[in-house]
């Protein structure tokens, strides 16, 4: 019998966030909202976190659970790149969450969080969905939290394996801004992050605006 040792309604939660692979990297979108059952706690919940200089996480779920799990396998990737001198693949970095995640389910503490992994590697870009058990998987697009199925519903109807970045960002916002209309715990601004052979690069907000601001004259047009 698992005892109950958290109260679902009162916990901090993340809202949606949206991975996908392009010709040359990753794009990896989230929205800033946080909530507390029907209670918005913060506007500015950062959900995307860098992990290394070439593969970022995205949080959803419990946000206690996932800083504390981003910042653990943030200091032993340091170690471990550090030890066989080497950066390391994003599937080694996805094995090991997923063995973490897994390892602390069969406990009475597991971490209540899902992770989107994106990142480039010697053999080229990768994004893994990771839930609360460990179980991961790979794919070119995904989205997490409460608003995938709305982002899920434009991902796969203008996904293309020959995305350029600057059409990977805007499908990536379309599809975030879609479930931020759509769904009433995501919202509060998005942030978004492009992961290439050069580094991850963190759009500005006026950048965002300048994308979203095309996007809504496109969809005004048609």
């Amino acid at each position: 019998m698992r005892i109950k040792i958290f109260d679902e309604k009162t916990a901090l939660k993340g809202t949606t966030t949206i991975g996908l692979v392009f010709k040359n990297g990753v794009v990896i979108a989230a929205d800033k909202r946080a909530s507390a059952g029907t209670f918005i706690a913060s506007k500015r919940a950062q959900k995307i976190h860098p992990i290394t200089d070439k593969i970022v996480f995205t949080i959803s779920g419990l946000v206690a659970d996932a800083q504390i799990l981003v910042k653990w396998i943030r200091n032993f990737v340091k170690r471990i790149s550090i030890e066989r001198d080497r950066p390391p693949l994003v599937r080694e970095v996805a094995n090991l969450t997923s063995v973490v995640l897994h390892t602390n389910f069969r406990s009475l503490l597991p971490f209540l969080a899902h992770f989107i992994i994106g990142g480039i590697d010697q053999f080229g870009p990768h994004i893994f969905f990771l839930d609360h058990t460990g179980a991961a998987q790979e794919d070119k697009f995904m989205a997490t939290g409460s608003g995938s199925p709305v982002a899920y519903g434009v991902l796969e109807s203008e996904y293309r394996e020959d995305l350029d970045e600057e059409s990977a960002i805007k499908l990536a916002l379309r599809a975030l801004r879609s479930a931020i209309r759509r769904d009433v715990a995501t919202g509060d601004g998005i942030d978004l992050a492009v992961v290439t052979p050069g580094g991850i690069r963190l759009l500005k907000p006026e950048e965002i605006e300048k994308y979203l601001k095309d996007i809504r004259s496109v969809l005004r047009e048609g």
